[in-house]
């Protein structure tokens, strides 16, 4: 696929705003460049390419937050996960991108759904099982390995975290390791090519943009607010993709 300026524009513009959310509230980033990013581009190659901007990226918040991580609680997840992310990054190579893209339509609008309801119900808790824990990895393992998004792990690790800052540490020590995973899968599989480095070097170089711009903004927007900005635009994004690969198979 030629990377006109149209496609590096998309791509720079998508991941600069999805970085800058993430540097903002800590997560959401795919959520936000996946449904943008999907309108001219197939899965196959932006899951891979923006894995290799997200490898440093989980490192740094992992390390920031490290004092909080409970590594017992963690290990059994991480294991999980990877176990998901064998068949996600199967499924990625043999479907068929319109179906994937409507998958991933469902997938944001789901998330979207879960975190405007426990917005509204911040006490709400879960029964915090061994089995309900390694059922959770797994399935995002998947997630992640379709979509580069853990969707059902980042919901229910907010809901179980003791704090932000454990929360954070945690989330992102696992996306550290399901990048790491993805990254040898993806490599044994054949799916980094040349396309995929130059998709990541415009990522690459918005994301630094991103991190630098949230730093600033940090200083004077409020995270409420910021937080239901992005469940809109995860909601909105997740529905466009849908009507378009249902109806144009695109």
């Amino acid at each position: 696929m030629p990377f006109t300026q149209d496609i590096v524009l998309l791509i720079f513009l998508a991941q600069f705003l999805a970085y800058t959310v993430k540097g903002l509230i800590g997560f959401g980033n795919p959520l936000i460049s996946a449904p943008l990013l999907s309108m001219g581009l197939d899965n196959v190659v932006i899951t891979p390419g923006t894995l290799l901007t997200d490898i440093p990226i989980n490192a740094y918040i992992s390390w920031k937050n490290r004092k909080k991580l409970q590594p017992l609680r963690i290990l059994p997840l991480l294991a999980a996960v990877i176990c998901g992310i064998i068949p996600g990054a199967f499924l990625l190579r043999v479907s068929l991108p319109w179906v994937l893209k409507t998958i991933l339509g469902v997938v944001v609008v789901l998330l979207g759904v879960e975190m405007a309801t426990r917005s509204r119900h911040v006490k709400a808790t879960v029964k915090d099982t061994a089995a309900l824990r390694l059922l959770v990895a797994f399935c995002s393992g998947v997630t992640g390995g379709l979509f580069g998004i853990n969707m059902f792990l980042t919901a229910y690790l907010q809901r179980t975290a003791k704090d932000y800052d454990e929360f954070k540490g945690s989330i992102c020590l696992l996306f550290f390791g399901d990048n790491l995973t993805r990254l040898v899968v993806y490599l044994i599989g054949g799916m980094i090519n040349r396309e995929i480095l130059y998709f990541a070097a415009i990522s690459a170089a918005a994301g630094l943009l991103a991190m630098l711009t949230a730093g600033w903004l940090g200083k004077y927007l409020d995270e409420k607010k910021l937080m239901k900005a992005a469940i809109v635009l995860f909601i909105a994004g997740g529905i466009s993709i849908i009507f378009k690969s249902l109806v144009f198979h695109t």
